[in-house]
């Protein structure tokens, strides 16, 4: 072969070779590249299903987030401002609402129960907030110069139902109905309520209460220290219950002083039966 052919022969066999690298080149990047498109496909799966998953159990897990789970004592409102105060507070609230229509389990038992360091006729318990109102309230009292006595706070569903057992046979079952909460009814199981008395009176539980020094102080101050009177006189009709004045029942001092101010019992503010 003479020496030009040879050049031109060198150079054919080199351009074919630069084709044939760029050729593999193209041939293993596409590779790559597609094996890197379909590895971060399946990353992209495997996160999707993992953080549904992680969704699903939490659901299932924690009862809040699930409508269909969450339940409620609480009465439903047609009165937007006081909607607020009632619903989605759970039994455990300060403002929920008992009495014949909307009742408390049976299991129900305050978590933050104390003994009660007053006056009083026997050993009794409210919740700590409660008790604290209304020991200011017992030294408000004092300093006008009068003297209250706690007569009954907390008690369970048991003790109310042999409570009410014991009206039922005493006055009948209508008779009953007016003086004693069937059990799960009672303010009392959430301990929030007490009944107060004094010795003008007794020591006992008497509508003659509602006359008295103490008892008409306790109808013009109780909400100052977030009590209202919750079975007032004239209101049967309304909540049930024949008229008590020595039943006083803690919402805290914004909802007492509201409800005080309106003239209205809980039902009537609260915008149900």
């Amino acid at each position: 072969m003479r020496i030009k052919d040879k050049k031109r022969f060198i150079v054919a066999c080199g351009g074919l070779a630069i084709i044939l690298i760029l050729s593999i080149s193209v041939l293993t990047l596409g590779f790559w590249n597609r094996n890197e498109t379909q590895s971060e496909l399946t990353n992209q799966k495997n996160s999707q299903a993992s953080t549904a998953q992680t969704t699903n159990t939490k659901t299932e897990a924690d009862p809040a987030t699930s409508t269909q789970t969450v339940e409620t004592q609480q009465p439903v409102q047609t009165e937007t401002k006081n909607t607020a105060v009632v619903n989605g507070t759970g039994t455990d609230s300060i403002t929920t609402l008992v009495n014949k229509n909307h009742s408390i389990t049976a299991s129900y038992i305050p978590s933050d129960l104390v003994t009660v360091d007053l006056p009083s006729t026997r050993d009794t318990q409210l919740r700590s907030v409660a008790a604290d109102g209304l020991t200011k309230l017992f030294k408000a009292a004092e300093e006008s110069g009068l003297e209250l006595y706690c007569c009954s706070g907390y008690r369970s569903y048991e003790t109310q139902s042999e409570l009410y057992a014991w009206n039922v046979d005493t006055y009948g079952v209508d008779g009953a109905e007016l003086v004693s909460a069937r059990p799960g009814m009672s303010e009392h199981q959430l301990g929030l309520a007490m009944d107060v008395t004094s010795a003008s009176v007794g020591f006992d539980l008497l509508e003659s209460f509602g006359a008295t020094p103490e008892g008409q102080f306790i109808k013009d101050n109780a909400h100052k220290y977030g009590f209202i009177i919750r079975y007032p006189q004239g209101k049967t009709d309304i909540t049930g219950y024949a008229y008590e004045p020595w039943h006083l029942r803690y919402l805290g001092v914004d909802v007492a002083t509201a409800i005080y101010n309106s003239g209205k019992t809980m039902e009537e503010y609260y915008g149900t039966n």
